[in-house]
C-alpha cells in the first residue's frame, strides 16, 4: 500500500474542487476526475495475417475477446477519461511455423479543460494505453540488429522494476518525454508455470557473439576509410587511429573472455550498462543491468490448436496527469494476471 498511498491523497485533494462536466465551462481548476467515462469498441485492425487461413479469424477473435474481458474489468467505470478497445487480429509471429500472434489494444483519452475556450473537451490523443501481446514479445523486449548468438536473435530486457501479480515486472520501452509531457511504462510476461519462451543469453556465448559483432561491424567501416581517405599520406595513420579505438572497444570483452571460469561462463549476461554495442562489464538486474535473452523454440506445445495464446505480454503506460494516474492506480490493483494465465493453451 505504501507505493499507491500518495496517488488516493492526490485523489481526495482534487476532490475538494468543482465537479466538471462534458463539454461545459471550466476555469482549469475543475475535478477531471468527477466525469465518469465508458467504453467503447473500435473496429478491428487487421494486422498481420501472412500464411493464415481466413477461416481462424473468428477464433483468433473469440480469445482477443476473453482478454478485453479481463481489461474492462480491471478499469470498469473510466474516470476523467473515455475507454476504448479494439482487436488486433494479426502481428508478426517470433518463430515460423509457430503459433497465430495477435493483440488486445486499449487506450484511455483524457478530459482537459481548453484554458483558451473555457470548455472541457475530450483530448484528441493520448499517451495511456494497456496492450496484451499475444504469442509474441511486442514492446516486451528491444532486438539488437544484427546481434546474433550462435545464429539466433536475441532480445535485451529493460530494466527489471520489481514484481506484478507474482510476475517479473519490467521498465516499458515508454519511458520517455515527448511533447506531450513524461511517460512511463511497464510490462510483465504471463507464461505457463514454470516455463519462459526466453532463455539466458550465458556471458561466454554474449562475449564471443559480441567479439564477432565488433569485426563485422569493422571491416566494412575499416574498407571505406581505406577507399574515400582521400591523401594518401594520411591513410596509414587513419587506418592506425582506426584499429586503435577498435581495439579499445573490444579490450574488455577479450579480457573477460580470458578469464571466465566455468561456473562464471554459464552465467546469464546481464550487461551493466549500455547496449550489445559498447561492452564495458556485467551487472545484475537489481543495480539496473539488462539481461539478455534467446528465444526458445521448444517453449511451443506441438499440437495446440495455433490460434491458443501460449504466452501473453501485458504492457500498460501513462502519464503524471490525474486521470491518467488514476487509470494506472486502478489497472494495478485490479488487473487479473491469474485470469491471463487461465487462458493459456486454450
Amino acid at each position: 500500500m505504501r507505493r499507491i498511498v500518495p496517488l488516493v491523497v492526490g485523489t481526495l485533494s482534487i476532490a475538494a474542487h468543482a465537479a466538471a462536466t462534458k463539454g461545459g465551462p471550466c476555469s482549469g481548476d475543475q475535478d477531471m476526475l468527477s466525469i465518469r467515462g465508458s467504453w467503447t469498441t473500435q473496429p478491428d485492425v487487421p494486422g498481420t495475417t501472412t500464411g493464415r487461413p481466413r477461416s481462424a479469424t473468428p477464433q483468433v477473435a473469440a480469445r482477443i475477446d476473453k482478454l478485453a474481458q479481463l481489461f474492462r474489468a480491471a478499469y470498469p467505470d473510466p474516470r476523467g477519461m473515455e475507454a476504448a478497445g479494439y482487436r488486433v487480429l494479426g502481428a508478426t509471429p517470433e518463430v515460423s511455423p509457430g503459433p497465430y500472434a495477435y493483440d488486445y489494444n486499449s487506450l484511455y483519452k483524457a478530459w482537459y479543460c481548453n484554458t483558451n475556450l473555457h470548455k472541457v473537451l475530450l483530448g484528441a490523443e493520448t499517451a495511456t494505453w494497456a496492450y496484451a501481446f499475444v504469442n509474441h514479445l511486442g514492446w516486451f523486449a528491444e532486438q539488437p540488429r544484427d546481434f546474433r548468438v550462435e545464429g539466433s536473435p536475441t532480445y535485451l530486457l529493460t530494466k527489471r522494476s520489481g514484481s506484478f501479480k507474482g510476475h517479473p515486472a519490467y521498465e516499458g520501452v515508454h519511458n520517455q518525454s515527448s511533447n506531450t509531457g513524461q511517460t512511463f511504462s511497464r510490462a510483465i510476461l504471463v507464461t505457463r508455470g514454470g516455463r519462459s519462451p526466453l532463455k539466458p543469453v550465458t556471458r561466454r556465448q554474449f562475449l564471443e557473439a559480441y567479439l564477432a559483432y565488433s569485426q563485422a561491424q569493422a571491416g566494412p567501416q575499416r574498407a571505406a576509410l581505406e577507399k574515400y581517405t582521400q591523401d594518401p599520406t594520411k591513410r596509414a595513420e587513419v587506418l592506425r587511429n582506426f584499429d586503435a579505438q577498435v581495439q579499445k572497444r573490444e579490450s574488455a570483452a577479450r579480457t573477460r573472455l580470458a578469464s571466465l571460469s566455468p561456473t562464471e561462463a554459464s552465467q546469464p549476461a546481464i550487461l551493466a550498462q549500455g547496449g550489445v554495442g559498447d561492452f564495458k562489464d556485467f551487472g545484475t538486474e537489481e543495480r539496473g543491468g539488462r539481461a539478455l535473452m534467446r528465444f526458445d523454440k521448444s517453449y511451443f506445445q506441438p499440437g495446440m490448436p495455433p490460434e491458443s495464446p501460449q504466452f501473453v505480454v501485458i504492457y500498460w503506460r501513462w502519464q503524471k496527469s490525474a486521470p491518467s494516474m488514476a487509470f494506472r492506480e486502478e489497472f494495478e490493483q485490479r488487473f487479473d494476471a491469474a485470469g491471463v494465465q487461465a487462458l493459456l493453451d486454450r
